[in-house]
């Protein structure tokens, strides 16, 4: 039921005028809804921090190219058909305000909004449970995440290929480190489990949970439950953006009057991938290659643009027009990509409205 708004206490004895309220008051009280938010401070929390943050879409992974892979593998162990399908249609700001109620008792079972979050009027119920009824694994038995406490170098020598330890004095481990099929597995995980932007490295935690997950099952209910709870308190992009909309669906939100939708990412197929990674090489090339094409030097003027800086070096120069080849059939490559994905961007739009129109 909707929160009904607190009284407003008497000023106490007239003093012959009325007090105005300030204008800080008076533009709270102006945009504070009580049918969206539950509080005033998650008002605060909605206006000052996650209507501002970006979101980052589930994925779609076309389990038929890699049925004998890595990726595929996984998906079968854990019978993630469901969870790795075609993502419903998600609403930005159903997302934004899901957060925004998040309370931070909400993992506290002696707080009397336990596991759920104040949506549109109602209480709608939000836990590891919910979460596994959604994707319809309920039943689904399966290993605790251990991984904690595995070993940094155990982990690098299972997922990585060319390097046996975990870089000293470093965080993260360059993602072209991964082998191969690893790669395509981070592909589902920076979207579907642990979504982040930043796929060119890869974290103690991700890179963990690339090692668990290529032997063992993984309950996702308590892991996305624990990473919505993380998100909500950290300034990271908001994440599985389909799910919050659906389960708000499925308790009766109202959702006929939302207009603006989080925008859909490309779905995980053996053509994105390729396509991924030329794009990775193209760009560690250009780092490469950035003191030659004057990235950061200061040309002299007094000498040609196109000189050669050393022109007694010969390997450079002959190296030159197969750099050039490689960059026109590159283009030519994602042009016919960018043609291809177009497509598909279609027929998956065709395919989202054709279910919804069976709804």
């Amino acid at each position: 039921m909707p929160r009904a708004k607190k009284p407003t206490q008497d000023a106490g004895p007239s003093s012959g005028k009325r007090k105005t309220p300030s204008k800080k008051t008076s533009k709270q009280l102006a945009l504070y809804d009580d049918n969206k938010f539950e509080t005033e401070e998650a008002w605060l929390v909605y206006k000052n921090d996650t209507s501002g943050r970006g979101i980052i879409s589930e994925r779609r992974v076309l389990t038929s190219d890699f049925e004998n892979e890595v990726l595929g593998q996984v998906i079968a162990r854990n019978r993630w058909e469901t969870f790795v399908a075609t993502p419903r249609v998600a609403y930005v700001e159903i997302v934004k305000e899901f957060y925004a109620n998040i309370h931070d008792n909400i993992d506290n079972p002696e707080h009397p909004q336990y596991q759920r979050v104040y949506m549109r009027g109602q209480y709608i119920p939000f836990s590891p449970l919910t979460i596994l009824r959604y994707y319809g694994l309920e039943n689904m038995e399966t290993d605790v995440f251990e991984s904690a406490n595995t070993n940094p170098d155990d982990v690098v020598i299972s997922i990585c290929q060319g390097i046996d330890h975990w870089p000293i004095g470093s965080s993260t481990l360059d993602y072209r480190n991964l082998l191969p099929q690893v790669r395509t597995l981070d592909k589902m995980v920076s979207a579907n489990l642990l979504p982040t932007t930043h796929t060119s490295t890869v974290t103690m935690e991700r890179a963990r949970l690339l090692h668990w997950l290529q032997t063992k099952t993984l309950d996702i209910g308590n892991y996305i439950f624990a990473n919505v709870c993380h998100i909500r308190g950290n300034r990271r992009c908001l994440a599985f953006p389909s799910f919050i909309t659906g389960i708000c669906e499925l308790h009766g939100i109202d959702l006929s009057h939302e207009i603006t939708t989080v925008k859909r990412t490309m779905q995980i197929d053996r053509i994105g991938i390729r396509s991924s990674e030329l794009h990775m090489n193209r760009k560690q090339e250009q780092r490469k290659q950035g003191p030659i094409a004057g990235q950061g030097v200061l040309a002299d003027h007094h000498a040609s643009t196109h000189a050669d800086p050393m022109a007694e070096d010969t390997t450079h120069r002959a190296a030159e027009p197969s750099l050039a080849y490689i960059s026109h059939e590159l283009h030519q490559w994602c042009t016919a990509h960018a043609t291809l994905e177009a497509q598909i961007r279609d027929i998956r739009d065709a395919q989202v409205q054709e279910a919804e129109t069976q709804r």
